[in-house]
C-alpha cells in the first residue's frame, strides 16, 4: 500500500497530487501518469486528466490508505463539479463505478458513495446513484447503514418527483432492507412501526379501483398483518380506507381482507368464530396467533356495541356485552376494564344495575359516515358557541351581566 499522503501546497495542482498517488499504487516508477496529467491540466483538459487517473480507479479504491482515498475523492469530485455538466457527470460516474467495484472496505466505500451522491447536481442522476447505493449496502451487508439510509429516503423521496413505478420500487426496496436487517421483531416495537409506516406510504400510491400486482399484494398483505399484530392497532391508521387494501379482494390473498373486515366491521364474536372455523390454517400461514386475534375481536366487538349505544345515551347492559363477546356476564367487567386500559372506550360501570355508561369510544373504522358525523358534531358545537356568544352580548347590552344556564339555554 502506498504511504503517500496528499497535502495541498498551493504549488501543485491537486489533481497532479492524486496522479502521483496513483502512480505509486500502480508501480509507475517513472511517474509517467502524473506528467501526462500535468500536461493535460496545463492545456485545460481537466476531464481528460481525470479520465487518465480513473483508468486506475479500482487500484485507487483498493490500495490507497483511508485518508488518501478520501482526499483523492474530494479532489476529483470537487474538480468535477466545476466542469461542464456532461463532463462532470462522466467523472462522478467513474468514481461511483470504482467505489462499487468491490465490497472490500465496504463501510468506507459506502461513505464515499454518499459523498458522491451529494455532489450530483442533477436530481435524476442523484436518484440513479442512490439506487446503486441501496444495492451496494445490501450486497456488502452493511446493516448498520440501513436505518439512516431508510430515513433519508423517507424524508426526501417526494421531492425527487419520481413516477409511480419508481416510487414503489424505491419504497419496497427500503421495506425489504429494513425487514431483512432487523429480522423477527416485536410487532409493537419501533422497527415494526417504522416498517408499517413505509408500507402504508407504498400502499398510498395506489388509486381507487387500481389492481394490485404481485409486489403490491405482498406489501398490502404484510401491512394488514402488521396492523393486526399491533396492540394499538386502532390508533395506527384507518387501514380499510386504503384502496390497495380493498384491492386484495381480487387476489389470492382475499382471505386476509376478509379477516380484517371481520375484526373491524362485524358485530360480535360469532362472526369471528365462523371465520376461524373455515380458515383456521390462515392464521398460522400469516404468523398470527388465533387466540390473540380472538382477544382483539372481543375488544373490537365491545367498541362496536359502544358505538351504537352512544347515540342512545351510552348505556349498554352486561347481558348485551356478554352476547357480543360470547362470554359469561361474570367476565364482562374484566373486558370493559381492558378496553378502558387500551384507551378504546371511556365508561363507568354500574354493578347494581348491570350496565356500563359509555362516554367515548374509538371508532373501529373512520370512513365517509364517520367524517359526516364529525362534521355534524362540529356544526352543532359552533352553533352552541355562537348561541352563548349572542346571549352574553345581549346580556351586556341590557345591563344584566349575570347569566344562568337556563337563560343561556332559552336563547
Amino acid at each position: 500500500m502506498s504511504t503517500c499522503v496528499l497535502v495541498e501546497t498551493g504549488e501543485e495542482d491537486p489533481i497532479v497530487s492524486v496522479a502521483k498517488l496513483v502512480s505509486g499504487l500502480i508501480g509507475d516508477a517513472s511517474d509517467k501518469l502524473s506528467a501526462e496529467c500535468s500536461g493535460l491540466i496545463e492545456a485545460g483538459k481537466f476531464s481528460h486528466a481525470m479520465s487518465k487517473i480513473m483508468a486506475h480507479g479500482t487500484k485507487l479504491f483498493a490500495d490507497a490508505s483511508d485518508k488518501d482515498l478520501e482526499a483523492a475523492v474530494l479532489i476529483l469530485g470537487g474538480t468535477a463539479q466545476r466542469l461542464p455538466a456532461a463532463d462532470a457527470a462522466g467523472c462522478i460516474d467513474a468514481l461511483v463505478a470504482a467505489a462499487l467495484a468491490s465490497t472490500g472496505r465496504g463501510a468506507l466505500r459506502a461513505a464515499i458513495l454518499f459523498q458522491l451522491y451529494n455532489m450530483e447536481a442533477d436530481l435524476k442522476a442523484r436518484f440513479t446513484t442512490l439506487t446503486k447505493i441501496l444495492a451496494y449496502v445490501k450486497q456488502a451487508k452493511l446493516g448498520i447503514l440501513v436505518d439512516s439510509l431508510a430515513k433519508h429516503v423517507e424524508d426526501n423521496y417526494v421531492s425527487w418527483n419520481l413516477d409511480t413505478a419508481a416510487t414503489r420500487t424505491l419504497l419496497r426496496d427500503i421495506i425489504t432492507m429494513l425487514t431483512e436487517t432487523h429480522g423477527a421483531v416485536d410487532p409493537n416495537g419501533q422497527a415494526a412501526t417504522r416498517v408499517l409506516e413505509l408500507q402504508l406510504k407504498y400502499l398510498n400510491t395506489f388509486g381507487a379501483g387500481e389492481a394490485l400486482d404481485a409486489a403490491g399484494e405482498e406489501v398490502a398483505t404484510a401491512a394488514v398483518v402488521s396492523f393486526i399484530q399491533a396492540k394499538d392497532m386502532m390508533f395506527r391508521c384507518d387501514i380499510l380506507g386504503y384502496p390497495a387494501v380493498q384491492a386484495l379482494k381480487g387476489t389470492k390473498s382475499a382471505k386476509v381482507l376478509e379477516l380484517l373486515n371481520t375484526l373491524l366491521t362485524s358485530n360480535g364474536m360469532d362472526a369471528f368464530a365462523a371465520f376461524a372455523k373455515k380458515n383456521g390454517a390462515l392464521f398460522k400461514s400469516l404468523g398470527l396467533d388465533e387466540a390473540e386475534c380472538a382477544g382483539k375481536m372481543k375488544l373490537l366487538a365491545l367498541c362496536g356495541l359502544a358505538e351504537s349505544s352512544v347515540a342512545a345515551g351510552g348505556e349498554v347492559t352486561y347481558a348485551q356485552v356478554a352476547a357480543a363477546l360470547s362470554c359469561s356476564e361474570g367476565e364482562v367487567e374484566g373486558w370493559i376494564v381492558r378496553a378502558i386500559g387500551a384507551r378504546l372506550v371511556e365508561a363507568k360501570m354500574d354493578q347494581v344495575r348491570g350496565v356500563a355508561v359509555v362516554t367515548r369510544v374509538t371508532h373501529r373504522v373512520f370512513g365517509a359516515q364517520q367524517w359526516k358525523d364529525l362534521a355534524e358534531s362540529i356544526k352543532s358545537w359552533r352553533e352552541n358557541v355562537a348561541g352563548v356568544g349572542q346571549a352574553v352580548a345581549k346580556s351586556i347590552a341590557t345591563g344584566n351581566a349575570t347569566l344562568t344556564k337556563e337563560s343561556i339555554a332559552a336563547r
